[in-house]
């Protein structure tokens, strides 16, 4: 299925179409709504209330929503945070590796106290309106207006009993994996060594301390489903599966009548400058709509768009905006604070702030992404001019030192123009020049340039074919400093910022097992959240976990969900006790 839905999709997108917002019209897309299976998404996130200065961790599985295995179908899905008055606190593009993605945000002080819904979707579930919508509660103390989650009632219930252990797995006897701890009780800074035993598959788990008031539910992965569902709205479109990664669309406005019939087959260049650079090509339909995928992971925050060719001037660019559900019949949870919470409160707002101040000694990392491969894959003929005896000139640095390139006037300028390889078609068409990862039509601007901030020139001799344009070879350019981009700002160009997909993290574990962790013994330690593993790969009956307990004392839960290789899907959940210091 994964393959022959993958198939079907893209032999679609090479039909011509009528876009809409990263979407089709029905007549062309009710064939993807019935070859191509649908989704649906589950978020496993750390805790339904949450202060500022703590981080909401969260896991997203994509499911297709028959089989219930990990969906092969979206690259690219979204969460955001809502509030009740319908403002959005974050929203968080995810790229998909093998259904999942993982996620944070860290609570600043600027959130106000109340309920929020925490949304995820993919693109193509929004032709069923369907989301996942989980339950936050957020309690601001540093903001003077608490009245959203103030409670009414005068009467202060007793939050004074933390709830009692329990000694065994939370699951049903019958579930695929269970949760094995030796002990029960444990001293403070002591390390948890636990199993998981049962069936391989992929799964997140949390270890955290468990709230003593009342906090929203959150749904599991085996009943999240009574959420998730949507309601199939009326359309005149299909939205499209992101399923060769970021999907980009728009169209181009005409400026004149004459442009406005002349809509169809122009070429976009789109470009994300920068070392490891993204280059793509569009091309307009009749209505000019172009569309573009985006099939790499990217960290850089601005592109850069242009219309190829003569007629630049005559068209505006304009981009759709990212998916969004529309109109979501949100039902928030009513959670409220009474006085009885006041020490708790208190309490957890301490403990933020201590283990925020020393948050310097416990940092995440950022996972890197992987270096991409040029764009080309010939190897090209490399200049690095530190090599030669360098001239102040591009002019001067091309007759001097670069071979098999020149450059040549015409009406418009000069222009750099390859000496292709023997028996190489000549289409007497441009080359393609690139300066720092971003598309030069105007080779002027780099003609201009000094030459002693230019790093190195590559040659790439034969014709090269991106997208559906075929261009004279290649002229590769890195400057010194890396940032020509910042040059260009004609007005053909359109600066487009980006909305970075969240990057992964390797999240901090503490330990006090080696000499080497000594120093952390003098810190204080009041971690809630004793850990969190957004990816547990289980590729055999047992795998081997551990932690370390902090200076807090109380009830705490580990908290394992996720799906088996079969799609089974499984929670399980096991207590135990840390004791106070006597």
């Amino acid at each position: 299925m994964k393959n022959l839905s993958f198939s079907f999709i893209f032999c679609f997108l090479l039909l011509p179409m009528h876009f809409y917002a990263q979407a089709v019209d029905i007549s062309a897309g009710a064939a993807l709504l019935q070859k191509v299976p649908q989704e649906k998404i589950f978020v496993h996130y750390n805790s339904p209330l949450l202060f500022p200065g703590e981080y909401l961790y969260y896991k997203l599985y994509n499911l297709e929503t028959e089989t219930g295995n990990l969906s092969h179908v979206s690259k690219v899905a979204y969460v955001e945070l809502i509030g009740e008055d319908g403002n959005t606190i974050f929203k968080h593009k995810l790229l998909l590796k093998n259904g999942q993605a993982q996620g944070d945000f860290f609570i600043p002080t600027t959130v106000p106290s109340g309920n929020y819904k925490l949304l995820s979707y993919s693109n193509w579930m929004r032709n069923h309106n369907a989301y996942f919508a989980g339950d936050v509660a957020i309690i601001n103390p540093y903001r003077g207006d608490s009245s959203a989650i103030l409670s009414n009632s005068e009467g202060d219930a007793d939050i004074s009993q933390s709830p009692a252990p329990q000694k065994t797995s939370v699951a049903s006897n019958n579930s695929p994996v269970k949760i094995t701890l030796k002990n029960d009780i444990f001293e403070r800074r002591e390390k948890v060594a636990f199993n998981l035993e049962g069936q391989s598959g992929n799964y997140s788990l949390s270890v955290r301390q468990k709230d003593t008031i009342p906090v929203p539910n959150t749904f599991t992965s085996e009943g999240f489903e009574l959420s998730s569902s949507g309601t199939e709205h009326n359309r005149d479109s299909v939205f499209l599966p992101e399923a060769r990664g970021n999907l980009i669309s728009g169209r181009i406005v005409a400026k004149t009548p004459e442009a406005a019939r002349n809509l169809s087959g122009k070429k976009l260049a789109f470009s994300l400058p920068g070392e490891d650079y993204m280059l793509k090509i569009a091309t307009t339909n009749k209505q000019g709509k172009f569309y573009l995928n985006l099939d790499e992971a990217y960290d850089t925050p601005e592109a850069l768009m242009q219309i190829l060719g003569d007629e630049t001037e005559n068209y505006e660019i304009k981009l759709d905006p990212l998916p969004q559900i529309s109109n979501p019949d949100l039902k928030f949870a009513d959670f409220k604070i009474t006085p009885a919470m006041k020490d708790y409160i208190l309490d957890r707002s301490v403990q933020v702030q201590i283990e925020n101040a020393y948050y310097s000694v416990k940092p995440d990392t950022l996972k890197v992404i992987t270096e991409k491969e040029p764009f080309y894959t010939q190897e090209p003929t490399v200049y690095n001019l530190d090599d030669y005896t360098r001239f102040p000139t591009i002019k001067e640095t091309m007759v001097e030192i670069v071979m098999f390139a020149h450059l040549a006037r015409s009406k418009d300028g000069s222009q750099f123009v390859i000496n292709q390889t023997d028996g190489a078609t000549n289409f007497y068409l441009p080359a393609l020049l690139i300066v720092d990862g971003a598309m030069v039509q105007d080779h002027d601007l780099l003609i201009n340039y000094p030459a002693k901030y230019v790093k190195s020139i590559k040659i790439l001799r034969d014709n090269f074919f991106l997208g559906s344009h075929i261009f004279a070879g290649i002229v590769d350019v890195e400057t010194i400093e890396g940032n020509f981009s910042e040059t260009l700002n004609q007005d053909y160009i359109k600066r487009v910022a980006m909305k970075l997909p969240e990057a992964g993290k390797n999240y901090f574990k503490q330990s006090y097992a080696t000499s080497s962790d000594n120093q952390l013994s003098r810190i204080p330690d009041l971690r809630t959240q004793l850990l969190w593993v957004p990816s547990v790969e289980m590729d055999s009956s047992e795998e081997k976990m551990n932690f370390f307990t902090s200076d807090v004392p109380g009830t705490f839960e580990i908290h394992l969900e996720g799906f088996t290789n079969t799609g089974k899907p499984v929670s399980v959940k096991r207590t135990f006790t840390v004791q106070a210091e006597e």
